[in-house]
């Protein structure tokens, strides 16, 4: 499988059966927008489709419930900082399952503390990591030699962007903390002081500890390219002078009105208010519109029309079912393989947009095998489409495994050969707001 690498601009070729991934995971202290589920989404499919080609995945993605946010949003809410992450992880944990992303490790940060302190001494050791007078520990950027490599720039470039601060303790104002001196919030005993750890710390230690020195893919939202990823890779340097990642997978920004959908913008669009209205099925079908790493345009019409086109998708496939069951012909559980193209297209760097027009292609030909009423085919066809879908992590379910279905579909036909209009206009207005018809 080629994966192009951010960090070179070059494809990848991945060879081996046996790699490790990390997904950078949310900090967990509001429900998440639709942006922010656009990495986990994308991730999961990679998941499905390497798995799907016999390769041996280790997933990790992690959950940050220690930050400034959470101890802001905590005396918002009147209640402790451990109240607030739990509930907003039960929220997300409810949205996963909604979105239907596969299992997988997910590391918190409150639950691994010692490693992190051991992890800073390691740093300190090396010379890369310093402590302040006042008891933080810093990152020293001018201890590794290629600080700036994933984002492209020198030393220089980057200090002419940062803002000279008038009182500190660094020496440069690139400096990143390791360890924060606080006692405010959650906090923990340290060598150095009483405090916790920073952020750039958690994923660098997450993938030491669960996996070793590197990972074969690490990714997540464009915006965590700098300073998140290139601060995570920099201590990764400077322990086994190597990057974190073989190959760095970031995943482009959901924009609404051709601006990046963030929460400090007051423009997002939360994932459960969007989950009242349409299915995770909706929203992963709408995120494949465009390449993972290219920007996203949200609107409601373009989730309707999505929604809209894979209710298509399902209804085609229903058909031949339904006149299958009424005519009384054999409907046997078939497993397929997916169809060589879309292995070749899925292989070409996640090409998912592609993959979706193939299976749509797919899905096509359908209706000529249910008009000749070469169900034996179409069942075939049927399997190969939902394998597929599978990968997309997209659910179809025959109507015909649903009792009520299948009653109303019975009560529907019989009006038919009764001729009673009315009554079979009433049955199938319900099979249409189920969605089988």
């Amino acid at each position: 499988m080629k994966i192009y690498d951010s960090l070179s601009g070059k494809v990848y070729e991945i060879v081996s059966k046996n790699i490790t991934v990390y997904n950078c995971g949310p900090t967990v202290y509001n429900d998440i927008h639709i942006g922010n589920s656009r990495p986990v989404i994308t991730f999961d499919v990679l998941i499905r489709f390497l798995k799907s080609q016999k390769v041996q995945v280790q997933y990790l993605h992690n959950l940050t419930d220690i930050d400034d946010k959470i101890i802001k949003r905590a005396k918002e809410l009147k209640q402790t900082e451990s109240q607030v992450a739990t509930t907003y992880i039960e929220h997300y944990m409810d949205i996963l399952k909604a979105l239907n992303i596969m299992p997988m490790v997910m590391p918190r940060v409150s639950e691994n503390i010692p490693g992190m302190i051991d992890y800073i001494e390691r740093l300190i050791k090396s010379k890369s990591g310093y402590v302040t007078e006042n008891g933080d520990v810093y990152f020293d950027v001018k201890s590794i030699s290629n600080y700036g490599v994933l984002s492209h720039q020198n030393l220089d470039q980057l200090q002419e962007g940062v803002r000279k601060e008038l009182a500190t303790d660094k020496k440069s104002p690139l400096d990143f903390v390791l360890w924060k001196k606080t006692e405010t919030g959650l906090n923990w005993k340290s060598p150095w002081s009483t405090g916790r750890p920073g952020w750039h710390t958690e994923c660098a230690l997450f993938i030491n500890k669960y996996i070793g020195d590197h990972v074969t893919i690490h990714g997540g939202g464009i915006d965590l390219k700098f300073p998140h990823h290139e601060n995570e890779n920099a201590q990764n340097n400077a322990l086994y002078k190597r990057n974190i990642a073989d190959i760095w997978m970031h995943v482009g920004h959901i924009n609404v009105n051709n601006e990046k959908m963030a929460k400090s913008l007051g423009n997002f669009i939360l994932v459960k208010d969007l989950l009242a209205k349409y299915s995770g099925n909706d929203l992963r079908w709408f995120i494949y519109q465009t390449k993972y790493e290219n920007p996203l345009d949200f609107t409601d019409d373009l989730l309707t029309q999505s929604c809209n086109e894979l209710n298509k998708i399902f209804q085609q496939m229903n058909q031949g079912f339904i006149q299958m069951y009424l005519q009384k012909v054999k409907i046997v559980k078939t497993i397929a393989s997916v169809d060589k193209e879309f292995v070749t297209i899925m292989n070409d760097d996640l090409d998912i947009p592609n993959a979706k027009a193939f299976i749509w292609s797919q899905v096509k030909k359908l209706a000529g095998l249910i008009r000749s009423k070469k169900f034996d085919k179409f069942q075939k066809q049927v399997a190969i489409v939902k394998a597929e879908l599978d990968i997309l992590g997209i659910i179809y379910i025959n109507p015909l495994d649903n009792p009520e279905i299948k009653s109303l579909i019975d009560e529907w036909n019989l009006a038919l050969e009764q001729k009673n209009y009315v009554l079979s206009d009433k049955y199938r207005e319900q099979l249409i707001v189920k969605k089988v018809l």
